[in-house]
């Protein structure tokens, strides 16, 4: 059968993006933060909480989805904070970072994902978190930032990112 796709819409060949979301789920100035499982490519260290967007589905149902998996809580609100390219491999990432808050902070669901923490926002820098969530947070979590667009490029152990407004730094080992 023909591929009935428009040639300029045909990605064979092209450089590909899978979406993912995460979600920065705060209650009363703590963040429930997910310390990834031995068999998770972030084992030992802290990430929020989030997943691959399945097909026929929208980044903030897939949001809502991950939290309620992995957590078992149902976010009060969810606001789309950054979206993120991350490059450095094909296919690359098109990560939708949001907030969220929830009224109740548990009961917490069991997640073969890892373990489940509250962590105070002024204590971030005493958890092992991946090396980027203490610049993104910040941009994240304040709702009187613009929301975010940016590009993260591994170089090595760090990261290179890149803003839309021009702005870049290094994040991790020099």
């Amino acid at each position: 059968m023909a591929d009935s796709t428009p040639p300029d819409q045909q990605t064979a060949g092209r450089y590909t993006v899978v979406p993912r979301t995460l979600v920065f789920l705060e209650h009363r100035r703590r963040l429930l933060l997910l310390r990834g499982a031995p068999h998770k490519w972030f084992a030992g260290r802290y990430n929020g909480l989030g997943g691959h967007v399945e097909p026929g589905e929208d980044v903030h149902t897939a949001a809502l989805r991950e939290v309620e998996e992995e957590a078992g809580l149902r976010p009060e609100s969810l606001t789309l904070r950054a979206v993120i390219h991350v490059t450095g491999s094909a296919p690359g990432v098109l990560l939708f970072v949001f907030h969220a808050t929830v009224a109740h902070a548990g009961p917490l669901a069991h997640t073969d994902e890892g373990t489940l923490e509250w962590v105070p926002l002024d204590a971030l820098e005493d958890h092992p978190l991946l090396p980027d969530l203490l610049w993104l947070i910040p941009r994240v979590v304040d709702p009187r930032r613009p929301l975010l667009f940016a590009t993260f490029e591994p170089e090595g152990e760090a990261t290179v990112v890149r803003t839309a407004d021009g702005a870049s730094c290094r994040l991790g080992p020099a």
